[in-house]
């Protein structure tokens, strides 16, 4: 089992007046911004499927998150779904996490295909935040205080990522096809004022493996959609 899902390793280019940005494993959008005290967002839970040429005896995952930090540091504050393919069955876990703690599944909602899900991280002090989760009208939530990494503040994220098995040995977990994650109502509380990801200094990242890139993504206003290519 996996311990605890990854920090971004990117490379930039400046084009066309804004930042695009890729990474092995994080696809999305950031605000590189300091001041950064809440991230939210709503998307429906994807189906995966085998990428193409999959092994249907193999397990491929993936996961959609929102989260503070990661960025420009090794701190991050994130909660979202997690999903996998095997043997034709998929399965569906809520989870949050503070790094560089483990990654901990929410009781008390059942996540599936098609549920529509609310995610919100919150930085409540430069060593606690909280992180909520609402599907279908029940909210679950977790309060992290004293933590021994500190929160800066400085980025927030919409992500479908690609997670590392182990950060320890950086081995991803076979990616699943997931079709389309599309977050709408993404805002971020920065230096007090709410802003949609399209207001603030904006970096869209995309996936490159091996030199194949997996995902497109696009934002408009508070929107922003993650397609697997």
């Amino acid at each position: 089992m996996f311990t605890s899902l990854s920090v971004i390793q990117s490379q930039l280019n400046n084009t066309g007046g804004f930042a695009d940005g890729t990474s092995d494993n994080w696809s999305g959008v950031a605000i590189l911004q300091s001041g950064v005290t809440e991230v939210s967002g709503t998307f429906t839970v994807p189906v995966p499927k085998l990428p193409p040429g999959g092994d249907p005896n193999t397990a491929y995952c993936g996961v959609a998150w929102v989260g503070i930090d990661g960025w420009f540091n090794d701190d991050l504050i994130q909660t979202g779904v997690l999903w996998c393919i095997s043997e034709n069955q998929a399965s569906y876990n809520p989870w949050y996490e503070y790094l560089p703690g483990p990654i901990t599944f929410f009781d008390g909602v059942t996540i599936s295909a098609g549920s529509v899900v609310t995610v919100t991280a919150t930085k409540t002090g430069n060593n606690s935040g909280i992180t909520a989760l609402t599907v279908d009208g029940t909210t679950v939530s977790h309060t992290f205080s004293g933590e021994g990494s500190s929160l800066p503040g400085s980025s927030a994220e919409w992500i479908v990522e690609d997670y590392f098995l182990s950060l320890e040995e950086q081995v991803l977990v076979p990616f699943a096809d997931f079709g389309n994650v599309t977050f709408t109502d993404a805002s971020a509380v920065v230096n007090g004022a709410t802003i949609t990801p399209a207001e603030g200094p904006w970096l869209i990242i995309d996936m490159v493996q091996n030199n194949t890139t997996l995902t497109s993504t696009t934002l408009f206003g508070n929107k922003l959609n993650i397609n697997y290519v």
